[in-house]
């Protein structure tokens, strides 16, 4: 090759850049996704790091630029409060962000790790088996894999669902880890797709239909209620200003009797018998306004007032 065509090559295109050209970097083959320190591990995500760290042959000075670049959310809080020594040494790095995010490495801790774990929110079959396998391998590390995958088979039909999902999947008894997961894809795929092919004005008539009219009835009951407690409540003002006006302005011919006594109005006894000898009065009472045997005392109608 000339040296006109070495001039035009990679290098000279670096230097007119302002590369150097040892120091250039080769685009990556594959770049592993950003780890935020929620909803996965922190050994899986290092493992996929280093893996694509040495499928990029990139050295330990572009392994910390790139993990440095992929932290996010409470990994970069927690990356940002680590030591400069930490931060320049891959080794360390690892091992720091490890104690932060994995504080105890024990079988102890990883049993109870793998038996507190439960699916999280829009985590897949998939994804939630994945996770279960891994932690079994590091829960029970001197088990064979066949009982290793039992336990993790076992926690995923526990924990997947609840309800009629979790009583199919027990019911068709999957064998492994692998199928478990398999049938738990595909039962949830066909569930979403009957809820996609729902009709929306079904869903309407549902809420119309049966929530609604339970609403109203009591609606209206309550009212009712409140509209009879309003009616007697303003009876009983009524009453009570009728009572109030009485006992303000009595009337004459209010009196009361008791037996053996004789009427308060009823004057003398001449005046009285003036009275009944003149042709009207009662004999009883003494009132001049109706006869003995129309007396309200003796037919048993009085209350408290003159008739």
């Amino acid at each position: 090759m000339s040296d006109g065509e070495d001039n035009v090559g990679p290098q000279a295109v670096d230097r007119a850049r302002g590369v150097e050209p040892s120091r250039a970097t080769a685009r990556p083959v594959f770049m592993p996704e950003t780890f935020t320190g929620v909803g996965r591990e922190w050994s899986d995500w290092s493992e996929q790091f280093d893996l694509a760290a040495d499928v990029n042959n990139w050295d330990e000075p572009l392994k910390l630029k790139f993990m440095s670049l992929l932290l996010s959310g409470r990994a970069r809080d927690i990356y940002s409060g680590l030591s400069g020594d930490a931060k320049g040494n891959y080794a360390l790095l690892k091992a720091a962000m490890a104690r932060c995010f994995e504080p105890c490495d024990s079988s102890d801790w990883s049993r109870a790790t793998f038996t507190a774990r439960r699916r999280m929110h829009n985590e897949t079959a998939r994804e939630f088996g994945n996770a279960l396998r891994r932690l079994a391998i590091k829960a029970y590390p001197t088990a064979d894999s066949c009982t290793r995958d039992m336990l993790a088979r076992d926690q995923f039909l526990t924990h997947f669902a609840t309800g009629d999902f979790r009583i199919s999947l027990r019911r068709a008894k999957p064998d492994t880890l692998e199928d478990a997961i398999d049938l738990a894809s595909e039962l949830e795929l066909l569930r979403n797709m009957e809820q996609t092919h729902l009709m929306p004005d079904s869903k309407v008539r549902g809420v119309v239909v049966e929530h609604k009219p339970k609403s109203d009835e009591q609606m209206q009951m309550m009212l009712g209620m409140v509209e009879e407690l309003r009616q007697e409540v303003k009876s009983l003002r009524v009453t009570v200003s009728n009572m109030q006006q009485s006992m303000a302005n009595p009337t004459p011919t209010q009196f009361s009797r008791e037996p053996g006594r004789e009427p308060r109005n009823s004057g003398s006894q001449g005046s009285a018998d003036r009275v009944r000898g003149a042709g009207g009065g009662c004999w009883e009472c003494g009132c001049t306004r109706h006869i003995k045997r129309d007396c309200p005392y003796l037919q048993g109608n009085y209350r408290g007032q003159a008739p």
